[in-house]
């Protein structure tokens, strides 16, 4: 089975992951006309069955290329055609040397890591994750939605409430604010590092992009002032955390508690059976681990983060070059 270039339109690839499973908001298109802002431009490749397919990002550092796979491949995989994307990208990018790195967010089993080894990948010598992520499920009843938070999380969520915070769905979200909120996050959390998130125009750009698929959730005060807000992409039954940032006032009064309720309530009416809360770091990160964790978050491993490097006489370099986050 061979690779080749897909052909066709946005909708048609974003329907192609869907029916693969997506596991990550990342292979859809929406992620790539984002990151095209940032200097990438996308590779999208499937297997000629189109029962496998990877949506990458390229992007040329002098005669280098970096391709970047994040949540690629879906599908069916096997270890000759794992062989053969990375052969194929090589191909289609060109250039004197390639770094060809995916994080594969399928569910973890050895053999899937098997299968990365011997069609030729290798862990990176910097992880750019830890692999682990926190899933937990959602019904419409909200007195079984609220079970599954830990006893300590459902007093700071009452906590909120009685200071009179309310979230509800932000339809129109502001992107200002949005990037102020995350900006004040950062400056709270020097270890944080918000990225595009805290620029104006990046936020409106990522809004415009997702449109219909985000849904975003506000904490506010009596007053109307924003304390937290809260985003989820939404794809089939399942919601992927995508935003998240709360200002120092809403850090007091438990406003973090009260939109995250409000959003996997949101979700669990719509029909949304499961919430994958995104990477976690128990040991690095501890504070946002236990609070998605006693949100009724529970521990998932997936297959992880390879690597591939053409030539390989060049693969130390790259690699300790690689340990600069290119991020999503």
């Amino acid at each position: 089975m061979s690779w080749r270039q897909f052909v066709g339109i946005a909708d048609e690839w974003d329907s192609m992951v869907t029916r693969l499973g997506v596991t990550t908001p990342f292979q859809f298109s929406a992620w790539a006309d984002f990151r095209c802002a940032f200097g990438w431009r996308t590779l999208r490749l499937v297997t000629d069955d189109r029962k496998c397919a990877a949506q990458l990002l390229v992007k040329s550092v002098g005669p280098m290329r970096i391709v970047w796979g994040a949540g690629a491949p879906l599908g069916v995989t096997s270890d000759s055609l794992l062989a053969g994307l990375r052969e194929t990208a090589r191909h289609e990018v060109g250039g004197s040397v390639t770094y060809l790195r995916v994080a594969d967010h399928r569910q973890f089993s050895e053999a899937s890591v098997a299968v990365f080894r011997d069609a030729g990948f290798v862990r990176p010598v910097r992880l750019l994750s830890t692999g682990q992520t926190l899933v937990r499920n959602l019904s419409s009843d909200y007195a079984t939605l609220a079970e599954a938070y830990t006893s300590n999380w459902s007093r700071n969520l009452r906590r909120g409430q009685q200071r009179e915070v309310v979230a509800e769905e932000w339809t129109s979200p502001d992107a200002a604010q949005l990037a102020r909120l995350h900006q004040n996050v950062e400056n709270l959390k020097h270890s944080f590092d918000a990225e595009w998130r805290r620029d104006e125009d990046s936020m409106r750009r990522l809004l415009e992009c997702f449109s219909e698929r985000l849904v975003v959730v506000r904490a506010i005060d009596t007053h109307g002032a924003l304390l937290a807000a809260r985003a989820a992409v939404v794809c089939g039954t399942t919601g992927f955390d995508f935003l998240a940032a709360t200002a120092p006032e809403g850090r007091r009064c438990y406003a973090s508690n009260v939109a995250l309720d409000a959003l996997l309530t949101l979700l669990a009416t719509r029909g949304i059976t499961h919430y994958d809360f995104g990477g976690v770091d128990e040991t690095k990160n501890k504070g946002v681990y236990d609070f998605k964790h006693g949100a009724g978050g529970n521990p998932s491993s997936y297959v992880g983060e390879f690597e591939f490097v053409s030539p390989r006489i060049a693969r130390g370099a790259v690699s300790k070059l690689m340990t600069l986050r290119p991020s999503a």
